[in-house]
């Protein structure tokens, strides 16, 4: 049942409303209720709290749009009401004004809609002040008790001292009377003796006395000091946020009737867009054979400020703005430049794409010899892999919507919730990259055309050849139709040398020219059972002088492609088993005496 309360001119303001919440019972007395239904039978307008948990949630990469479902119960409005102020309180203080929506179902007609602040109430800052002021008390009095125990130590270190010193003086002063004849002033040294010691034993029975005193006292102002602390922790917390509440104007027919067999005769849904909440991409590539499965999951994060519940959720690509604007072209001058500079050439080599280049091993060891051919036996049929449940891909084109196979809660506290979009089996092209002038391995990569009509966000990717994880990469945005490349790792099945042929220096000079010839020999084996495509790498030097010269370059085979860079790319197929052997030479030419920088070996 909604609460009923009267809309009139002496309705508390919001902040009131939360203070008065939080202290008055649970249920209103009749006499209160009676008041409101009479207010309301007179003013013709009520307002009705809307009980409107959340149904549905959208979940856009930088927002999120929420929908709230409930019904409106108009069976505890009095005759005469044809005005109804629906309340659905408790949102998030974030939520965008202008993407709140409101629908719904019945007799009822929206006039207007209006989205308000909710202050909730604060820590009492008087009972909060006493307990900082009992707590600077009790921290004075262990202070102290503390300054008594050290006194009443002190006090008892004294008597032992005491006690040592004065019985010593009695004993020596006994043994130097005992030489002579007793007088009538003499007294009985060992009861003298015996009354000493027990004025030193009273007095230290009272420093125990008074010690064990102040240990109680201790304890209880201990006791009390932590019990303080607690409440001031508790109530000093940080303070729960305001929410908004979204009043919606509803005007019931003058004639409505509600349906005998029913208490509610409308349903209300209420929708609007909050930030603070995201979903990002993530992807295992698993290489088998030549055979890529890509599982593409959602990491689903919110801190709106709500807990979403296990609920109709769906994931989308499109991107809500607040403002769209088409990009423009600014005039573009051209301009002779003054202060000529020096142009740099960039000689490094890279991987394709400029992705980084993963490290990781292949399991076969290079050279293995193959087993011997056992008896053929019956191979035992392997059980299916276990299959992954998937999104439904609800609606294509310039966004996409997916809906997970299972209801995901995501509660407001930031972290990662995941949930599987798509598992995507792709063909994948093999080949193996070398640069062997700055390591010599070959690194196996995987060439692979997206053929599913899926548009895969760019997000993070963990690689696995077979069961072996390899390493992570970064996945650019791949429509389809488009191509990404999985970097394997090592493979040491396919072995490569680069060594220094030949390198010599001319001691005849034409006029002050002097001539260094260079030879490369990079030879490439395949110790796999397969076929290896190799794409080899190597370069040779690019002048930045105009006195130095690089000619009669060779490369035997010839290269596949030689740029302006000096790069050089040969594509080799090997058979299982076979080497290639790459010669590379170069002249270089250089003034005497000159100090050449950038080449080496």
């Amino acid at each position: 049942m909604a609460a009923v309360a009267d809309d009139a001119s002496d309705t508390p303001n919001e902040a009131d409303t939360v203070d008065e919440a939080a202290s008055a019972p649970e249920a209103a007395s009749v006499s209160e209720t009676a008041s409101v239904t009479e207010a309301a039978a007179v003013t013709g307008t009520a307002t009705v709290a809307l009980d409107a948990p959340i149904t549905a949630v959208v979940v856009y990469p930088t927002a999120a749009r929420v929908t709230r479902r409930g019904p409106l119960d108009l069976s505890a409005l009095p005759g005469g009401v044809t005005r109804v102020e629906a309340v659905v309180g408790g949102l998030p203080i974030g939520l965008d004004e202008n993407s709140v929506r409101v629908g719904g179902t019945g007799p009822a007609r929206v006039l207007g809609v209006r989205v308000v602040s909710q202050a909730r109430a604060t820590t009492d800052a008087g009972a909060l002040a006493d307990l900082r002021a009992r707590q600077d008390e009790l921290r004075a009095l262990l202070a102290e008790i503390g300054d008594e125990d050290e006194t009443e130590r002190a006090r008892r270190t004294f008597l032992d001292v005491a006690a040592r010193v004065g019985a010593g003086a009695l004993a020596r002063g006994w043994a130097a009377g005992s030489g002579r004849p007793a007088g009538p002033g003499d007294v009985d040294a060992a009861g003298q003796l015996v009354s000493v010691g027990d004025a030193f034993a009273a007095q230290i029975a009272g420093v125990h006395a008074r010690r064990r005193e102040l240990a109680r006292r201790r304890e209880e102002a201990e006791k009390e000091l932590t019990m303080i602390g607690r409440l001031i922790e508790s109530r000093g917390a940080k303070p729960v946020p305001d929410t908004r509440a979204v009043l919606v104007d509803l005007e019931l027919p003058a004639d409505l009737e509600l349906p005998a067999d029913s208490d509610t005769a409308a349903e209300m849904e209420v929708s609007y867009l909050v930030g603070s909440a995201s979903w990002v991409s993530g992807y295992d590539a698993r290489l088998e054979g030549e055979r890529v499965t890509l599982t593409w999951f959602a990491m689903i994060s919110q801190r709106t400020g709500e807990d979403w519940p296990a609920t109709d959720l769906r994931l989308s690509t499109a991107r809500p703005a607040s403002g769209f604007r088409l990009p423009e072209l600014d005039p573009q001058f051209v301009d002779v430049r003054r202060a000529p500079e020096s142009v740099h050439i960039r000689g490094a080599l890279a991987a394709p794409g400029g992705g980084p280049v993963l490290v990781g091993g292949m399991p076969t060891e290079a050279g293995a010899a193959m087993p011997l051919a056992a008896a053929p036996r019956r191979a035992p049929v392997p059980a299916p892999p276990m299959a992954a449940a998937t999104a439904v891909l609800e609606s294509a084109g310039a966004a996409s919507t997916y809906r997970p196979p299972r209801p995901v809660a995501v509660p407001a506290d930031g972290d990662p919730h995941r949930a599987t979009v798509a598992v995507i089996e792709l063909d994948a092209v093999l080949d193996h990259l070398t640069v062997p002038k700055l390591a010599a391995e070959a690194h196996l990569r995987a060439a692979v055309v997206n053929t599913s009509a899926h548009t895969l966000p760019a997000g993070r990717v963990s690689v696995f050849h077979e069961r072996e994880f390899v390493g992570t990469s970064r996945l650019d945005l791949i429509p389809p139709g488009g191509e990404l490349e999985l970097q394997l790792g090592v493979d040491d099945r396919v072995k490569v040398e680069r060594r220094l042929a030949r390198r010599s220096t001319g001691r005849r000079m034409v006029g002050n020219v002097r001539r260094t010839d260079v030879a490369y020999t990079i030879l490439v084996t395949n110790y796999a059972s397969m076929r290896a495509r190799v794409t080899v790498r190597d370069q040779v030097p690019v002048p930045r002088h105009e006195s130095i010269t690089v000619r009669d370059v060779s490369a035997e085979p010839a290269a596949a492609e030689h740029t302006e860079l000096g790069l050089l790319t040969w594509n080799l197929e090997l058979d299982p088993g076979a080497s290639r052997e790459i010669r590379l030479s170069y002249r270089l030419e250089h003034p005497r005496g000159a100090e050449i920088t950038g080449w080496g070996d």
